[in-house]
């Protein structure tokens, strides 16, 4: 197994409790193929078996080159901050907090251009939805190291019903994401770029920047100053600069020609000298200039430097005519959308969060969920973990398929679990 590249590892840390080599029956005919196994009994039996199996072992990660492991939670929604059952809190948009992986896979990725993106993550509780962390990591081109909690693992070792059919959906799930590799190469579709160097003593809002951006679901492009090039801002509307100093040499220059062509772009108070006239338009944090056919968003306080207040404010200074998915009836959700490099072929990945709360699982996942998707596409092919595909033409009597304009498809989808994908072509 030495010439298996660290892209193609789909990895499982192996349960302390499996002691019998025989248990190694339960990835048969699954996409795992790498097994982490920790602690300081080696498993000899187990190791060997494994590796008879073709299944390639490893005893930490820095084994394996080009990979970086990023330290996960566990994804659902949390009612407030604290995980407290009995409390709640908000924000202005209404939705209680939820935790996910996707914006750190997304950037850690961006950083590491080179990198496989592993997120080690262990469950917290018996009851939450494995599927769900599959979907959530892997949305965004992540691997999950699979791990299982004690009494779903021991569960599975004695071949028990429920751990089993638990264990069946988590294969599924991988094995759905392992069918279609091919996304991860897709071009992640954008309205907004983040650029920051994301390091240094704006390191942490700049992160949480992207982080709260990406609830939002406006859909955004990680531009980090070290890998700047031509193509970075290539179909963006605005570009937001969290920093409080100015990029400097060639993007600097590059930023202001993007304004010249008709970009926005959003930035701290305390860059000086940026060039234009008063614009006409007012924001309670954002004062306008006006730079040739686009416009420069200057927060009015030196101190602007909220996250939240930022990245929702970005989304309001670009406007929503250029929204890229607009999503309804879909409670909290994580939604990606990405293009094929032949331009022809494009897929909207959706990640629910809502159906599950505080560990508890809900009875249905999300129903009556619509999507516009901006693009002419017409073709559209619903994918689930659990159902066949479904090709959506003209909706049905119960209003699900798909509305075609002409420069947007609406999706009205059946009711659907913690994960949905649709296909789309031109």
């Amino acid at each position: 197994m030495s010439g298996i590249m660290s892209s193609e590892l789909i990895p499982m840390r192996w349960p302390s409790q499996w002691r019998d080599s025989s248990t190694l029956q339960r990835l048969s005919n699954t996409p795992i193929n790498c097994l982490l196994i920790e602690g300081p009994d080696p498993l000899r039996s187990v190791v060997e078996q494994a590796q008879k199996n073709g299944i390639r072992v490893i005893h930490g990660t820095s084994e394996l080159s080009g990979i970086t492991v990023v330290q996960g939670e566990w994804p659902g929604i949390r009612l407030s901050r604290s995980g407290g059952r009995n409390t709640a809190s908000s924000g202005p948009t209404g939705l209680p907090w939820v935790n996910s992986n996707g914006w750190e896979i997304r950037l850690v990725a961006a950083l590491n251009p080179k990198s496989t993106i592993w997120v080690d993550v262990t469950p917290k509780d018996p009851s939450v939805s494995y599927q769900l962390c599959v979907a959530d990591v892997a949305a965004c081109g992540g691997n999950w190291i699979i791990s299982l909690d004690d009494q779903l693992a021991a569960g599975i070792e004695r071949g028990d019903a429920e751990p089993m059919e638990t264990w069946k959906g988590l294969v599924e799930s991988v094995e759905f994401f392992a069918t279609h590799n091919d996304w991860p190469s897709y071009g992640g579709s954008a309205v907004v770029g983040v650029l920051s160097s994301f390091s240094g003593e704006d390191k942490a809002l700049s992160w949480e920047v992207v982080k709260l951006l990406n609830r939002t679901t406006e859909q955004y492009r990680i531009i980090p100053n070290g890998s700047f090039s031509a193509n970075s801002l290539s179909g963006l509307q605005a570009v937001l600069c969290p920093e409080s100093d100015l990029p400097g040499g060639g993007i600097r220059k590059q930023l202001l020609d993007f304004v010249q062509n008709g970009g926005l772009l959003i930035t701290r108070s305390a860059w000086h000298g940026i060039p234009g006239t008063p614009a006409d338009w007012d924001h309670p944090r954002y004062a306008g200039r006006v730079l040739g056919k686009g416009s420069v968003a200057v927060a009015k306080s030196k101190d602007a430097a909220d996250p939240y207040m930022m990245a929702n404010d970005a989304v309001v200074l670009v406007s929503h005519r250029f929204d890229l998915l607009r999503l309804w009836n879909t409670g909290s959700v994580s939604a990606y959308l990405s293009e094929a490099p032949d331009g022809k072929r494009a897929v909207v990945q959706m990640v629910f969060y809502a159906r599950e709360m505080n560990g508890a699982m809900a009875a249905h996942g999300p129903v009556n969920v619509s999507v516009r998707v901006a693009g002419r596409y017409r073709t559209a092919r619903l994918l689930t973990f659990d159902k066949q595909p479904l090709a959506l033409g003209q909706p049905d009597d119960h209003g699900i398929g798909m509305v075609i304009d002409e420069d947007s498809v609406e999706l009205h989808l059946p009711p659907l679990s913690c994960y949905a994908a649709v296909e789309l072509g031109v």
